[in-house]
């Protein structure tokens, strides 16, 4: 602020001085945005550290993206804008980010629309079954009216998305020999804490059984849960295929995620910075989207080449049919369900 003032104060005194001198008043306003556009440079060269926080291992989709925003962010910012990557959720669950967004304890995070559907529920659209058909119309709706609305609702709740990553389709495994869909009775299949998608397992004659995923591998071993459902890069770095050896390609829900960035932290930037930063946004959804196809294809494959699981595909018409009761108990997301659909 007093540099502002100072750049106005210097505005002011070269103004007076042409205008003895025979100046004109546009010359005089040309100096002011140039001392102005001086001072914008000398902020926003100074020194800035992002935490960015998430859940997965280095190896991770998640941190493919993560390392494409840093090195955009630092490349734009000509190194006086870093970033600290914190994997592994080194700072807390995915909640725990969320909430550290929210009171900027934490600057940078992906999180998933499950998580997020806890503090804006209108993004729990994507978690509604067989609503997304390809790669492409989850692309479009998150570009387009869809992402947009989603994004203001996010900004409601104090956080700031700067780019929609995604996961890739959620797939089934399981221990129990598995060929038609009523084979999924009564299994009990670890779930995401989401009510809609536990809906989608109870349609399904299935017993779902919401559970951290820390949890996760230690259930599948001692038999606590028959299987489990994920896209194929967490099935495969988390070992799944040591205690599930099919794979029940259900494809029910594409996950989505959103590149989060604490409003406490970008008020506090500069114009400048707050380019960089959503330019490095959008840098790291294009890198993070292209490794999740890629990588989802090479996982499974891997699964089945080298670890020797079983793929099982399913009617998916029959699959969609089952469960399409559970769009009747969210009416609420009826009106964006129909325009993400209007995507196809």
């Amino acid at each position: 602020m007093k540099r502002k003032l100072l750049a106005v104060l210097l505005a002011g005194v070269m103004c007076t001085g042409l205008m003895a001198c025979g100046g004109s008043s546009s010359d005089a306003a040309a100096s002011a945005e140039e001392a102005e556009a001086t001072e914008d440079d000398a902020s926003a060269s100074a020194e800035s550290t992002l935490k960015l926080a998430h859940a997965d291992n280095e190896t991770s989709i998640f941190h493919q993206g993560s390392l494409a925003f840093k090195e955009k962010l630092e490349e734009l910012s000509g190194g006086t804008m870093t970033v600290e990557i914190y994997p592994n959720g080194q700072l807390g669950s995915l909640a725990d980010a969320a909430q550290g967004i929210q009171m900027g304890t934490i600057d940078v995070a992906p999180i998933s629309s499950t998580v997020l559907a806890n503090f804006s529920p209108s993004i729990g659209v994507y978690d509604l079954p067989f609503i997304i058909e390809n790669e492409q119309q989850a692309y479009d709706s998150l570009d387009g009216e869809v992402g947009e609305a989603l994004t203001a609702e996010l900004e409601s709740n104090s956080m700031l998305c700067k780019g929609w990553w995604t996961m890739g389709y959620r797939n089934v495994t399981t221990s129990k020999e598995t060929s038609t869909i009523d084979d999924l009775k009564g299994q009990k299949i670890r779930t995401q804490n989401s009510e809609i998608q536990m809906a989608i397992f109870t349609a399904l004659g299935a017993d779902p059984t919401p559970m951290d995923f820390s949890e996760l591998f230690t259930a599948l071993q001692q038999k606590t849960v028959d299987g489990q459902e994920n896209p194929y890069v967490n099935i495969l770095q988390s070992n799944i295929f040591e205690v599930n050896d099919t794979i029940v390609e259900t494809e029910h829900v594409y996950q989505v995620a959103g590149l989060l960035v604490s409003p406490k932290t970008y008020e506090g930037l500069t114009d400048a910075q707050k380019r960089w930063v959503d330019e490095a946004g959008a840098y790291s959804t294009t890198v993070e989207r292209e490794a999740c196809t890629a990588d989802n294809e090479k996982a499974k494959e891997t699964l089945v080449n080298n670890h020797g699981m079983k793929v099982v595909e399913l009617d998916k018409q029959e699959l969609q049919k089952r469960t399409e009761g559970v769009y009747d108990d969210y009416p609420d997301l009826k009106d964006l369900a129909d325009k993400v659909k209007s995507y196809k």
